[in-house]
């Protein structure tokens, strides 16, 4: 059934050669899923061995195993042509670089399928011949934000006129202030009247852990009590664990690991960091926490900047400064009623521009640009 105000539905195909999951993934889950939902076929070409797969069959998508890479190209061009052709493709939307190679090649000579590139991070892109090529060849390229954006058109040189920038929308019912506050997750250690700073992120080095690690040896010389959450797994978790325990922070810091309930452990922060230093796009952990009406903090780096606006729903501060950090996250924790008038304003932004819904018309805007 097709949901009011769509005025035409399409046969889609989603490829990732990623195989972890992080906020790129989710987003082609959260997209799949409200894309059906208002009528669309959607199917996701993915590496049967990566964490997209096994999630988005979970999600009840449907998946076609697709290997990317090396001596596997050649099969993935062939079964993407297959598809291409048996599903009667209208839309071929690629994510990561590799994916985007093959996908770019299975499209060739295919005038009814149209090419879409969604680029999800602010790393730097190469400025060769080769990569200019793929992202002009591209019919239209979606990014999460609009610092992305700018990248692609400055370094990729394609038209700003094919050039989208569509966040990743926020489930306003799942992300609601109305969620419980279930303390009995943190350590029994833990004073109850604690206030928590709490960061949701991938443990990567550039989601920059250690720089929030800093920032809390600080606050807690300045007797505050707070204490700090780290929810998310990853590499950098063998650095993040030894560097608490530098800092003399096994009390006060609790790295929780991946958590399926995002809205639950949200529920028990007071304020939401992320310190990130590089790559970011517009962060749906921070847009999760606005929609719950939570404080945040964040860094001048990718998309953060277009999501937190200092002195209305949080406070900014440069990368890599553990210093101005601990300040920010400081000022905030003798503050309770900014907090409060902070997340009502956060909560009021997500909702006017940040909602799934939003996102979904969004990219069936750009979806029937590129087909007309």
């Amino acid at each position: 059934m097709t949901a009011p105000g769509v005025s035409r539905t399409y046969n889609i195909l989603h490829t990732e050669a990623s195989l972890g999951w992080g906020g790129q993934e989710h987003r082609i889950v959260a997209e799949a899923q409200i894309m059906g939902r208002r009528g669309h076929r959607v199917l996701i070409a993915a590496d049967p061995q990566g964490e997209l797969a096994v999630r988005a069959r979970k999600a009840g998508l449907w998946v076609v195993p697709v290997r990317f890479g090396g001596r596997h190209n050649v099969t993935a061009l062939l079964t993407l042509r297959r598809l291409l052709q048996e599903h009667g493709v209208d839309i071929l939307n690629t994510h990561s670089s590799l994916d985007s190679w093959v996908g770019t090649l299975a499209v060739w000579g295919r005038p009814r399928t149209k090419l879409v590139r969604t680029r999800h991070l602010s790393t730097p892109i190469r400025t060769n011949l080769p990569t200019r090529w793929l992202y002009q060849r591209a019919d239209a390229i979606i990014t999460t934000g609009t610092a992305i954006k700018t990248l692609i058109q400055e370094r990729a040189r394609v038209p700003a006129a094919r050039v989208f920038s569509i966040p990743t929308g926020v489930a306003l019912e799942r992300f609601s202030p109305r969620n419980p506050v279930d303390r009995t997750r943190l350590p029994t250690t833990w004073p109850a009247a604690a206030p928590i700073i709490g960061s949701v992120a991938v443990l990567r080095s550039w989601k920059g852990h250690l720089y929030l690690l800093e920032a809390m040896h600080l606050i807690c010389q300045s007797g505050t009590g707070a204490r700090l959450v780290l929810v998310g797994e990853g590499p950098y978790r063998e650095v993040i664990e030894p560097k608490i325990v530098e800092l003399n922070l096994q009390d006060q810091v609790y790295v929780a690991g991946y958590q399926e309930d995002v809205p639950a452990w949200l529920a028990l922060m007071d304020i939401v960091v992320l310190a990130s230093y590089a790559n970011e796009g517009v962060p749906q952990s921070l847009l999760q926490a606005m929609a719950m009406a939570k404080p945040v903090v964040g860094t001048y780096c990718g998309g953060i900047p277009e999501v937190v606006l200092p002195g209305v729903n949080g406070l900014l501060v440069p990368p890599r400064d553990s210093g101005a950090l601990a300040a920010a996250l400081r000022q905030l924790l003798q503050d309770a009623p900014t907090r409060a008038r902070f997340g009502v304003q956060g909560r009021e932004i997500v909702g006017s521009r940040y909602s799934i819904e939003k996102m979904a018309q969004d990219v069936e805007a750009v979806y029937g640009r590129v087909v007309s």
